[in-house]
């Protein structure tokens, strides 16, 4: 009953922030009158991400199927770099309910909700604000997180000896430790290197672009799937933070990369499709 009252109450404080989120968004980025292409392209993206939402997989995770592996995010940052908060709020709260509605898993928790409506709508809140800052200066925050995250992970499977889940108790040896934490670093440091290689062969125009891209999809990675995803998790299952954290990790390192270069290519396709209409 407790237990109960609490996930209650924790369902109603997330509410509240996703209602305050969009008085926000709705408040300072109202929607454009008239402008029916945005709207083409809000459902668009909501489509696209409904679809790669269906092609996603899950993986277990100490025995609860919690560690996705998909490409829904893509679309929904799309949709941020190129639309306004206020669109991109209506486009995560819709693909989140059409999600609930293809693959129904009960009660709609919604920390996922927020989890999605903040996918698409932090890179429009960078885009609306990074015009202050160089390429240079956002290349070097990205390199900073990147390095902040490998250096999060490793310190926290360096120091990890055990785990106990649900009565069962998992061992990590020096050698499984070493191995964890040499793939970590070599994809910070791969990943930290092609971006250098890509921003010198790009041009001014093309710099911004691709800086504005990589802080954004950095962003939502660590605030949406490194904090807030394992948080719910610990709520919903009991599956303990660092746990779920470590993984993710480990698990970024890779993905990051391809959401990245992936999305950047669709960008630049996408800005030559609608080059007039978002004029």
């Amino acid at each position: 009953m407790l237990y109960r009252s609490i996930y209650v109450m924790e369902q109603v404080i997330i509410s509240i922030v996703i209602i305050v989120l969009g008085v926000y968004v709705f408040h300072f980025y109202p929607f454009e009158r008239g402008n029916i292409m945005k709207l083409v392209m809000a459902a668009i993206f909501v489509i696209l991400t409904a679809i790669c939402k269906r092609l996603s997989i899950m993986i277990p995770l100490f025995g609860t199927e919690s560690l996705k592996i998909g490409f829904e995010y893509i679309p929904l940052m799309l949709a941020g770099y190129f639309l306004s908060p206020s669109y991109c709020f209506i486009i995560g709260l819709s693909s989140d309910l059409i999600g609930l509605i293809i693959t129904p898993t009960g009660f709609p928790f919604f920390g996922f909700t927020l989890g999605t409506i903040l996918v698409c709508v932090i890179p429009s809140l960078v885009k609306q604000n990074t015009k202050i800052f160089s390429p240079q200066t956002i290349q070097n925050m990205v390199t900073i997180l990147i390095v902040l995250l490998g250096l999060l992970g490793t310190i926290y499977v360096w120091f990890l000896d055990e785990l106990t889940i649900s009565s069962t108790v998992y061992t990590l040896n020096f050698t499984y430790k070493i191995g964890i934490i040499i793939i970590c670093i070599l994809l910070c440091i791969i990943f930290i290197s092609i971006i250098h290689f890509i921003k010198k062969t790009i041009n001014e125009k093309e710099s911004k672009t691709f800086s504005i891209w990589i802080l954004s999809v950095v962003l939502v990675e660590m605030i949406c799937t490194l904090c807030l995803t394992p948080l719910w998790l610990q709520i919903m299952y009991g599956i303990p933070f660092l746990v779920s954290f470590c993984i993710r990790v480990i698990k970024e390192c890779a993905v990051l990369p391809i959401e990245i270069f992936v999305g950047y290519t669709l960008i630049k396709l996408l800005e030559k499709v609608f080059k007039h209409q978002l004029s």
